[in-house]
């Protein structure tokens, strides 16, 4: 399973550009992945309007004539698609059976992927609910083959991983680059390595509402919620602080993975708690698990281990 580390490390480069992360997970995927036929991996985001809009993509010149078939059927089909995208690894012939369920049809794509030897196509999915994610694709010969169980679990495990990463990505690209002043900028120093106001406060020898404005001024520079400045300022990306996000993210269930990003983003509890479609006091236990398993107190403490490589338990 070395190779599966090897993708979930490059999975989980947050600060390299969309390009360069996605030819990553394609070089690192291909011999895990590739059945002879191809293999493609590509960024998208869903438009207001339904439709899907490619970001970055590498794989093209694996199967050159198939990524055009593929690519004229995805964008006759991507209004449908769009609303069954999920996380998670699936099949062309699944995506069927989901699209009817939900009473839509694709496009039979059989007669046009044969001529290329295809039958099916093994998909993993890493979905946000905001609308953005990252696809592997992968041409199969075989219509709906198995994968031996562990590779069925890390796929799984790597599907929920590649949703949270996406997740923190978006949103980092989204915050704005800001100017802080001094103040601001030891402030927000100390917020990445998960202090809390009152020891900030203490430490700078000022009032607690005195750092409540200084966080507050952080945050509206950077455009960014309470809780996601950890994100915007953290430099998340240096071999180390990697091996610690993934060695917290394997204490974690895969649902307690999702929990932990939502976090990481400045999502309350009522937000986690309608996108998943549970209680908020579900969140709230599931909150109390990522809590004490990464050793931690809060959501600011969570961003400085996960992101910026402070040891918990």
């Amino acid at each position: 399973m070395e190779s599966w580390t090897s993708l979930r490390t490059a999975v989980h480069a947050i600060d390299l550009e969309e390009g360069a992360w996605v030819d990553s997970l394609f070089a690192e995927s291909r011999g895990l992945l590739d059945e002879g036929l191809g293999l493609f991996v590509y960024s998208y985001r869903i438009g207001p309007t339904g439709t899907i809009q490619l970001g970055s993509v590498a794989g093209q010149q694996t199967a050159p004539v198939f990524w055009q078939a593929l690519a004229a059927w995805g964008a006759e089909n991507q209004r449908c698609l769009a609303r069954i995208y999920e996380t998670g690894a699936g099949s062309l012939e699944g995506a069927r059976c989901s699209a009817r369920r939900l009473g839509i049809e694709l496009s039979d794509h059989r007669a046009t992927f044969e001529q290329q030897n295809v039958a099916d196509v093994f998909t993993i999915v890493g979905h946000s609910a905001g609308g953005f994610g990252l696809f592997f694709t992968v041409p199969s010969a075989r219509r709906g083959s198995e994968r031996a169980p562990k590779q069925r679990l890390a796929v799984d495990r790597l599907s929920v991983e590649l949703a949270a990463i996406a997740r923190l990505r978006e949103h980092r690209r989204r915050t704005q680059i800001a100017r802080l002043s001094a103040a601001e900028t030891l402030v927000a120093r100390r917020i990445v390595e998960g202090a809390s106001d009152k020891a900030i406060a203490l430490e700078l020898h000022v009032s607690l509402s005195t750092i409540s404005t200084f966080t507050r001024r952080v945050r509206n520079k950077l455009g960014c919620r309470s809780g996601e400045e950890a994100l915007a300022l953290a430099s998340a990306g240096s071999l180390a602080k990697v091996s610690r996000r993934l060695e917290l993210f394997d204490r974690l269930t895969v649902g307690e993975c999702d929990v932990a990003s939502e976090l990481l983003v400045g999502s309350s509890y009522a937000e986690i708690a309608a996108r998943r479609g549970v209680s908020v006091r579900t969140v709230a236990s599931q909150c109390a698990a990522v809590f004490r398993k990464c050793g931690v107190s809060g959501r600011r403490a969570l961003a400085a281990s996960l992101l910026g490589g402070t040891s918990g338990k």
